[in-house]
């Protein structure tokens, strides 16, 4: 048994210890040397002994997802925000749903005002306090809706109080001018620290304002009271104008799919509702329409806009045979469309839920910056109490300026502008990828793909077209035509989907050469296919399974053909090799911008292949790949993964989702390419390309680094500023009202409009 055989194809030696043979990359776990020149590391039983005891599972991020299940996106989940339902469920035992699959809330905010009282995560009436109806209702005058008109209310009452105390009115008007304009504010508010304390018995940001409103009228600053209700009523509505704005982001993506669908029946159109058109119904576009239903197209061609999926600008040319989604729009020309998925499962809605449910993967900074929360706000609590009490008591000094100094630290202390500071930012992050046709399935993966030191693709179908065409075919026997080579190995590769199989099959239908049956299917991963036809063993393969065979051709002439880039597949009976075929393939034209880019922020590129040596240099020297493997076995695949994690850092793999599946789930994140029409591809990465191109690469790189530097912004501005107010409020430098206009109502917009500028970062390579 080969124990030790080397990633060099012209190689025999079954205990090859040879660096170069290994890219200089070693299988010592334990050994640092980016350029290792060691032979004892280069013993794959170190790998082995690695992989043996390792849990790979921390890395796979595959998943089942039901595309049925209803997410729900939410911004803010604080107790203030949570539903006032009362649940009698006993949470000790398992909860059974009446419906098939569960229904998820999203919370963005995780403020001790946002919990929900339901155990089981769910906020069913979560608006802020806000009301019932939409927060800024569509259509309506900005003045109409009912948060505005609180806000407006409280502010002129407001500013009427400090007009009255100007002119010298009686302080019973003044009070109870300013106690009005408190009162409107904080109703709501003073409701949600209700429910915070009596039914879920935490004490949250609304409770902490709701005392500091109280206590100010208490102490004779009426006007203090009416500013922390108001200003907090702004705070919290921008919060919710956040969520909104997320939540319009993706209603967007749905309303691109229109409702209704002409219907071909006989010779005649009828209009119906997508939800009652069947699989296999003929559906008419017209020019200007959009595609209501995912399909293929059976009549016409035109220019097809398909910016809502893959986020191409382009429009693409669809043909008859082609593939058209739903809320694509036709440009020009007529087409006729056989509907080949009901509206339900069409890849836009499988958007739409996929960027609902990435807030269930949180990142780790959102985790960190939640825990600390837990200890941030009773912490402050207590200052605040330290604050209000030990200098009277133990100095003598003034109780109520003390209290009035406390009561400023209790405002500060409200944690909810520090919790959006990382959730606002990471749904702007993956709403703006999806519109650029990147689907980043958690904003765990955002800040992963910045932590990335290496990037390994496979080639075909990845930094090649994947479109294999055949280009020679060669007769080594003279029993044999080459209209039988073609019949042989379209025949044998008839019950495969690999491209180049698709590529024979391909060229047998289009010069007419008919397949026969085949018995005895076998396909050897890597190697080839062996197949019985009429009663006689052939096979189709690469080098390595008829190593030790009659070769009648020579090592100069495979050479020439490798050389070329061209892949060789021998042909060949139980006896000898009859003759051999070779395909080639199109190197994609953005592959060297790619690759250079990576390098530039130091990332290593890595191909991987089954392809002989010579083919696979080739496409590595001709687009500047640095690590090239070839001639590999799947297993090979997850073993350079590994060996490559060790030696560079976490990991990233671009592949087709299907036949890279294995590795795409090992890799710290799974790039999936032209995942429009794959479960698959959507399934099993982390990261799912629309569009069959990697040129979205370095756009995902600037997205994850241009929004972990955005969300570090935020996070350091809210303790920065937080920590400052409170300095300045023990100090009575600064009042209530400007504790809370800067530390809740400023840092929150300050978090918001810095987030928003995620959704302008460009595509490096356009």
């Amino acid at each position: 048994m080969v124990e030790n055989r080397c990633y060099d194809s012209d190689c025999f030696d079954e205990n090859c210890r040879n660096p170069e043979h290994y890219n200089y990359i070693c299988l010592d776990p334990n050994c640092d040397e980016i350029h290792c020149e060691n032979p004892d590391h280069y013993d794959k039983q170190l790998l082995r002994d690695y992989q043996a005891k390792t849990d790979f599972s921390v890395h796979d991020h595959s998943e089942k997802i039901d595309y049925e299940e209803d997410v729900d996106l939410k911004i803010c989940g604080c107790p203030d925000c949570a539903d006032d339902d009362e649940h009698d469920h006993d949470h000790e035992h398992e909860h059974h749903h009446e419906h098939d699959h569960d229904d998820i809330e999203i919370s963005l905010c995780g403020c001790p005002d946002c919990a929900d009282d339901d155990d089981h995560g769910h906020d069913h009436g979560h608006d802020h306090g806000h009301g019932d109806g939409e927060l800024l209702a569509e259509g309506k005058p900005l003045i109409a809706n009912r948060p505005i008109q609180i806000i407006v209310a409280s502010g002129i009452l407001f500013v009427l109080g400090h007009v009255f105390e100007w002119l010298s009115f009686s302080p019973t008007v003044v009070t109870i001018t300013y106690m009005v304009g408190a009162i409107i504010a904080g109703y709501e508010i003073a409701i949600s620290a209700y429910k915070s304390l009596v039914k879920r018995h935490t004490v949250g940001p609304a409770m902490l304002l709701s005392i500091a409103c109280i206590a100010s009228f208490i102490i004779g600053h009426p006007e203090e009271g009416a500013a922390v209700t108001f200003l907090y009523y702004i705070a919290e509505f921008l919060e919710d104008y956040a969520e909104l704005r997320a939540q319009r982001s993706i209603k967007s993506l749905v309303e691109i799919t229109p409702d209704t669908a002409r219907v071909k029946v006989g010779d005649k159109e009828e209009i119906r509702n997508v939800d009652d058109v069947n699989i296999g119904d003929i559906v008419i576009v017209k020019p200007g329409d959009k595609v209501p239903l995912d399909g293929e197209v059976i009549s016409g061609s035109s220019s097809v806009n398909q910016a809502s999926i893959t986020g191409e600008s382009v429009p693409v040319l669809k043909q008859v045979g082609d593939d058209v989604f739903s809320g694509t729009v036709n440009e020009e020309g007529y087409l006729e469309i056989k509907v080949t998925t009901a509206a339900k499962d069409s890849v836009i809605s499988k958007i739409v839920t996929l960027v609902k449910r990435s807030q269930l993967n949180r990142s780790e900074t959102e985790t960190l910056v939640e825990r600390v929360a837990k200890y941030y706000t009773p912490a402050m609590m207590i200052g605040a109490l330290c604050v209000a009490f030990i200098p009277p008591l133990l100095f003598g000094q003034d109780l109520t300026d003390w209290v009035y100094k406390a009561l400023s630290l209790l405002v500060i202390s409200c944690p909810c502008a520090f919790l959006i500071s990382t959730p606002v930012g990471m749904v702007s992050a993956i709403t703006s990828a999806t519109r650029n046709g990147v689907i980043i399935k958690g904003s765990s993966y955002v800040e992963e793909m910045r932590n990335v030191k290496a990037v390994i693709f496979d080639k075909t179908g990845t930094l090649t077209e994947g479109k294999l065409i055949l280009s020679e075919v060669n007769v080594l026997d003279e029993n044999y035509s080459e209209e039988d080579i073609v019949r042989i190995a379209s025949s044998l590769e008839s019950e495969s989907s690999h491209p180049i199989a698709q590529a024979i099959v391909n060229y047998a239908d289009e010069n007419n050469i008919s397949s026969d049956d085949v018995e005895e299917f076998k396909n050897v991963p890597g190697k080839g296919i062996i197949a019985t036809i009429n009663g006689q063993q052939f096979y189709a393969a690469n080098e390595s399974l008829i190593e030790g065979s009659s070769f009648d051709i020579s090592r100069d002439e495979i050479n020439k053909y490798t050389a070329e880039g061209n892949t060789i597949i021998f042909i060949g009976n139980a006896e000898r090799v009859i003759g051999f075929i070779t395909v080639s393939d199109k190197i994609r034209d953005n592959a060297s911008e790619v690759i250079s880019d990576l390098k530039q922020r130091g990332v290593e590129t890595v191909m991987l292949t089954g392809d002989n040596k010579m083919a696979a240099n080739k496409v590595a020297s001709e687009i500047g790949i640095q690590h090239v493997f070839s001639d590999l076995l799947p297993e090979d695949k997850l073993n350079i993964l590994d060996t490559i994690r060790n030696k560079f850092g976490d990991v990233a793999m671009v592949g087709d989702g299907i036949n890279d599946a294995p590795a795409l789930a090992r890799a710290n994140i799974g790039i999936a390419m032209g995942a429009a029409g794959s479960d698959v591809a959507i399934e099993t990465a982390d990261v799912a390309l629309m569009q069959d191109d990697i040129s979205k690469l370095p756009y995902l790189f600037s997205l994850s680094h241009k929004t972990m530097g955005i969300i570090k912004q935020n996070i350091t501005a809210a303790i920065v500023i937080k920590f400052l107010c409170a300095i300045l409020a023990i100090l009575g430098i600064i009042t209530l009202m400007m504790s809370v206009g800067v530390g809740d109502l400023g840092l929150t917009l300050l978090v918001i409009l810095n987030s928003f500028r995620i959704g302008m970062v460009k595509d490096p390579l356009f």
